[in-house]
């Protein structure tokens, strides 16, 4: 090879790395000028989460009936592999509720097991992602935490809970006030019916039985 054909070699291996990297260039310039932004500058910017996101959850609060839409029936708790949910109960039966429902979220799979075994609506998962603390008691939420409207909520749910049950129980004892009474004017009835038969059949036993008639003398 001559001298003259590596010089063009030379020339020619400059002119295809230039080439190169003016493309490179090109493509870092479009990105930086013309493409959209993606990156978000947290936290000052915060995203557009999805629909379905598995955040926080919530509890909602049926505005219709008063209170939370949570009966204590205890399906939740039972079908949380990590045991996060712990309540207190109040009350059973159509009227039951909690006074008291809370997560350690720090044992949370975030798995989704809890909210397909309710089979009252009674919890959900919400958008709110924001669950980092120095604190590792920040992990545990309460019910004033979860409840859709606070401890305000809170409140209203055992004001209506507690006053459905005691409606409840008064409208059992007036019940069973009722049943004694008709049982007790039942028993009355018959010990009367008793008595008027035993005094029916009295008289008729005490009547003395006819004397014979004398006889005639021949």
């Amino acid at each position: 090879m001559s001298a003259t054909d590596r010089k063009v070699n030379v020339l020619l291996d400059i002119l295809i790395s230039l080439r190169s990297f003016l493309k490179g260039m090109w493509v870092t310039a479009t990105n930086l000028v013309a493409r959209e932004k993606v990156t978000l500058q947290y936290p000052y910017e915060k995203p557009q989460v999805s629909p379905r996101y598995r955040g926080l959850f919530y509890l909602p609060f049926n505005e219709k009936e008063q209170r939370l839409n949570c009966t204590g029936c205890t399906l939740c708790e039972q079908a949380c592999p990590t045991k996060v949910i712990s309540m207190t109960k109040l009350g059973a039966g159509k009227h039951g509720g909690v006074s008291e429902f809370n997560m350690d979220l720090g044992r949370c799979m975030f798995c989704n097991l809890c909210i397909e075994a309710c089979p009252f609506d009674a919890i959900y998962m919400g958008s709110a992602y924001e669950l980092a603390s120095y604190d590792r008691d920040a992990s545990v939420f309460r019910i004033e935490d979860l409840a859709q409207g606070g401890k305000r909520s809170v409140e209203i749910n055992i004001k209506t809970i507690s006053e459905a049950l005691a409606e409840e129980e008064k409208a059992k004892a007036a019940k069973a006030k009722a049943a004694a009474e008709a049982k007790s004017a039942a028993d009355a009835k018959a010990a009367s019916a008793a008595e008027e038969r035993q005094a029916a059949e009295k008289p008729a036993a005490s009547e003395p039985a006819p004397s014979a008639s004398p006889e005639s003398p021949a």
